[in-house]
């Protein structure tokens, strides 16, 4: 276990390194598309937003595959749900986890999907985790969706989680300089865990270092 977490750890550290050249080749993509050097490092920037967002999110499916599967916790993503042609069993964890608006019914953002099967063959829908390298305004959208999901009794019971490196310190620190951070608080108060993959973050029940997430998962499976 141990050594999934320092091999994961390891990846996040060289994303640094891999960034710089990254928008370096896309910048000279864009000046030879046509764009000024300041627009060219603007869309390299945002090119590097997105891929990176895929590339955290793949590691740490990984990691938890390799950690909770072999428990008999399954995985799968939001993208994976929204497939044509789904099997039954993923087509029983769609149903679980679908939100209620009127006429029409939404899943959540999650790019993570924690289930597990019992003997009759029944979903248990366990935690939808939202991975997110950083935040902006965009980060109360977790928030948002585990409101929406305690309306419901089928889904009110399902854990909402939060992974980030958070890089630029957006959440990782509730006190500071200039007074509780809003997103912080918020995040703190509405999810069921914060988990962040670096040493140095101010730490509570709920804010704990990215290694801690299997074994509070497996706990979450307990409480069912």
């Amino acid at each position: 276990m141990q050594v999934g977490v320092i091999t994961m750890k390891e990846d996040f550290l060289n994303f640094e390194k891999e960034k710089v050249k990254y928008i370096e080749i896309k910048k000279e993509e864009y000046i030879k598309k046509g764009f000024k050097e300041d627009e060219a490092i603007n869309r390299a920037n945002q090119s590097w937003r997105a891929y990176i967002g895929n590339k955290i999110q793949t590691i740490l499916l990984k990691y938890l595959k390799e950690s909770l599967e072999e428990k008999g916790i399954r995985i799968t993503t939001d993208k994976a749900l929204t497939k044509k042609n789904l099997s039954e069993e993923l087509e029983r964890v769609k149903r679980s986890l679908a939100i209620n608006y009127g006429k029409y019914l939404f899943l959540p953002d999650a790019d993570i999907v924690v289930y597990k099967i019992n003997e009759q063959k029944n979903v248990n829908v366990i935690a939808i985790i939202s991975v997110k390298n950083s935040f902006r305004e965009r980060g109360f959208e977790t928030a948002y969706w585990k409101l929406k999901l305690k309306e419901s009794p089928i889904t009110s019971k399902v854990k909402v989680l939060l992974a980030t490196p958070d890089k630029d310190n957006e959440i990782s620190f509730k006190n500071s300089t200039k007074g509780p951070r809003k997103m912080r608080i918020i995040l703190e108060e509405e999810l069921d865990g914060l988990y962040i993959l670096k040493d140095n973050f101010e730490s509570s029940d709920k804010v704990k270092h990215l290694q801690e997430i299997v074994n509070d998962i497996v706990n979450f499976c307990k409480e069912e």
